[in-house]
């Protein structure tokens, strides 16, 4: 092996390592577009040098490579003739085979050895079949020639297969102007250049290296042996160019930089792409950070409006004790020092006059609050489930690996344990939470045991027992001799211990309704916070890696850039 083919062989094989050190990286992207190209550019380095002819049907591309080889090889016609990709190569003996949908055909020539040239089917639209052929195999091709038709202008099919060409898969292209032979001069020739070559400047922003021909008169000149005829045709141009400027070094050369080129532009894609993932963590979070947000406000929002039901309740129990002050101050007087010797008689008159309206506005203003929370508690978890479901939204990827992958399935995983955590919420124990903490209330302050009864029924049970004690007096002789001295002081005692109980039953059943009712809240909350946890964790290590990963596609980058540099 000579130094040149020494030195491009350890860049070939440079160049491999660096496109299998690309494969993880491009995975984890879960971009099909992209390990699609990275196949492509494997495969290409291990394939021959390819010169690929394109073009729409009836452009001549068959007759052109007719003309190049001197011989018939390929069927021509003013129809489409090439339905699959024909490839033509060197071999001692003709022959014809077919594999993997492609139609090999080899020839001894000489000049073929080390490369090959490749006929392609029309790309006209309306034989979109052939299309997808030529498109599929666009990325194994080192050298385009694209076949313009000199009779018409750039149409729209070739300038969508162009950009293609040019923009998805960074080739070569040498444009070929066929059938010149309709111009009669020299002057209509050139001004025919000058207008092809400023189409293809107007579109397509490049200087077009462009080689006007006559394939028809390539194949006449042949057949008559007219060399002015065939230097005419301008076929010799593109012989010299492919069989003479196109030799063995500089098809080497022209692999390792195309391909070095395209492997450029495939990590700037790729990096694209991370960035693409990384900006869709920073966008989850921020929509996650936002329906916590949100959590948090309806959860406040709920309680803060809870606080129409506590103090409603507080406005009921100070009704209560301003007619119960009243009842005491009746009742603690000289002319009644009989009937408070009759204990059962206070307490039935206390139920009467003060505990019964008390009884059912509590009652009705308590089953408002259960069935508020219930409502609220409800609400809170169809809402939150709503809003996650809405704003962090999979993707639909057909890849099963990945971060689209991952993400998508770790978000419809989440939605999924939201859904569950609703439904095993019972609102309606909440409301029996409440229920209970108000009884807990009632009981450490009336010191009386509660038990089952109703909200109400507690309240009177408790307080008629109190109020007994705090009006009673011993029934003795000197208790009724010295009524006058002490009644005033009993009943000023009596209002004033009457009032604390009630004050302080008042702070006691507010705070445990309002602490109840907050602990159930934030068990809510906390459980659907909870079910975020594994998606943030998730985004907490996937930022990092996406981050290595894109630090990784930039060295390669750097490094496919240095060899880029050395065969230029």
């Amino acid at each position: 092996m000579n130094v040149i083919g020494k030195k491009y062989s350890e860049i070939i094989l440079e160049e491999k390592a660096l496109l299998e050190s690309l494969v993880p990286e491009i995975k984890s992207t879960s971009n099909e577009k992209l390990e699609r190209k990275l196949n492509s550019a494997r495969d290409n380095l291990e394939n021959l040098f390819s010169v690929v002819f394109i073009g729409e049907f009836s452009t001549g591309k068959s007759t052109i490579i007719n003309a190049l080889l001197g011989r018939n090889i390929l069927p021509e016609g003013i129809t489409p003739t090439t339905d699959k990709i024909t490839i033509i190569k060197y071999g001692e003996t003709f022959e014809e085979s077919n594999d993997n949908g492609n139609h090999y055909i080899a020839i001894n020539e000489e000049r073929l050895k080390g490369f090959f040239i490749v006929d392609t089917p029309g790309t006209n639209v309306t034989i979109e079949q052939h299309e997808k052929i030529t498109q599929d195999f666009i990325p194994n091709a080192d050298i385009v020639f694209f076949t313009i038709g000199a009779e018409r202008a750039v149409t729209g099919s070739e300038a969508k297969l162009i950009r293609f060409i040019k923009e998805d898969w960074l080739k070569n292209i040498v444009f070929l102007l066929n059938k010149t032979d309709i111009v009669d001069d020299d002057s209509e020739l050139n001004e025919l250049i000058r207008h092809t070559e400023g189409e293809l400047q107007r579109i397509f922003k490049i200087r077009p290296f462009l080689i006007p021909i006559s394939a028809k008169f390539a194949n006449n000149a042949r057949a008559s042996s007219d060399e002015e005829l065939y230097r005419r045709s301008g076929i010799k141009k593109v012989e010299d160019y492919i069989f003479k400027t196109l030799g063995e070094q500089e098809r080497i050369r022209m692999k390792i930089k195309g391909s070095s080129e395209f492997a450029m532009s495939l990590c700037t894609e790729t990096i694209k792409a991370i960035d693409n993932n990384i900006q869709k963590i920073s966008t989850d979070m921020v929509k996650i950070g936002e329906f916590e947000n949100r959590l948090t406000g309806m959860k406040e929002e709920i309680f803060y409006n809870s606080n129409q039901f506590t103090e409603r309740i507080k406005t009921r129990l100070l009704e209560f004790k301003t007619r119960g002050i009243e009842f005491i101050d009746d009742l603690i007087r000289f002319e009644n020092v009989l009937k408070l010797f009759r204990k059962e008689k206070i307490a039935k008159e206390f139920e009467s006059r003060v505990s019964l309206q008390t009884v059912k506005e509590l009652e009705k203003d308590l089953d408002a609050l259960v069935s508020w929370t219930e409502r609220s508690a409800r609400t809170m978890m169809d809402t939150s489930l709503e809003f996650y479901r809405n704003s962090i939204q999979p993707e639909s990827t057909k890849v099963s690996t990945g971060f689209s992958y991952d993400r998508s399935l770790l978000i419809d995983t989440v939605r999924t344990e939201i859904d569950k955590r609703q439904k095993q919420i019972d609102p309606a124990l909440l409301g029996g939470n409440l229920v209970d903490s108000a009884r807990t209330a009632i009981a450490s302050v009336l010191g009386v045991q509660v038990g089952s009864l109703a909200i109400g029924a507690a309240v009177i049970s408790a307080f008629s027992s109190i109020i007994v004690d705090i009006t009673g007096i011993i029934a003795t002789i000197a208790v009724v001799a010295t009524a006058f001295a002490i009644l005033p002081r009993k009943r000023r005692n009596a209002m004033k211990e009457f009032s604390a109980k009630v004050d302080t039953l008042i702070k006691e059943l507010s705070s445990s309704i309002s602490s109840q009712l907050e602990r159930d809240l934030d068990s809510i909350k906390m459980q659907i916070l909870d079910s975020l946890i594994p998606l943030k964790n998730f985004y907490k290590i996937q930022e990092t890696k996406l981050l290595q990963s894109k630090n990784r596609v930039e060295e390669i980058g750097e490094k496919f850039t240095k060899i880029n540099r050395s065969v230029s």
